[in-house]
């Protein structure tokens, strides 16, 4: 396969995968809001998003040490309660995913570049419900807002440095 073969089939995989990312019904609706309130950083559920090239969606465990039965606060949704119960993790849908030949560093961006989680999923800490695809800022996320900011901070915006 020639390189322009190469580029134009990434091209494609990179429009299909935004075009699978539509607005998905998560199977519990995680008051985000609420666990802000209680001064929650996004990394006590996210592991990952400081040290780790991915953000990790959150484990039930997650939820164990404040919901539980013991304990009147928080209230426990029961939706919640039935997956704590079962000792079951909650199936979270996965809202992105960068196209395969596209590299992206969460470590890169909040570690390194100390960049605020809101700077590109929003305003979090006032959502009453999972993040999702049209949430992003502008309801996108993808190459022209990567170049915008890149330019904007005066990182490189050097294919390479993103594109594998």
């Amino acid at each position: 396969m020639g390189r322009i073969t190469k580029v134009i089939a990434g091209w494609a995989l990179g429009l299909s995968a935004l075009a699978s990312c539509e607005d998905k019904e998560q199977p519990i609706a995680f008051p985000h809001a609420k666990h802000v309130a209680l001064k929650m950083e996004c990394v006590s559920c996210h592991t990952g998003a400081r040290d780790q090239t991915h953000a990790g969606i959150p484990w039930i465990h997650s939820c164990t040490p404040c919901h539980r039965l013991d304990r009147p606060f928080p209230k426990t949704p029961p939706e919640l309660l039935e997956y704590i119960n079962a000792v079951k993790e909650i199936p979270w849908l996965q809202v992105h995913r960068a196209p395969r030949h596209v590299y992206f560093s969460h470590r890169r961006h909040v570690a390194v570049a100390g960049i605020d989680c809101a700077e590109c999923h929003g305003d979090v800490q006032s959502m009453d419900r999972p993040f999702s695809r049209p949430m992003f800022p502008a309801g996108q996320a993808g190459m022209d807002r990567c170049i915008d900011c890149h330019r904007k901070e005066r990182v490189t915006t050097d294919c390479l440095a993103c594109h594998r």
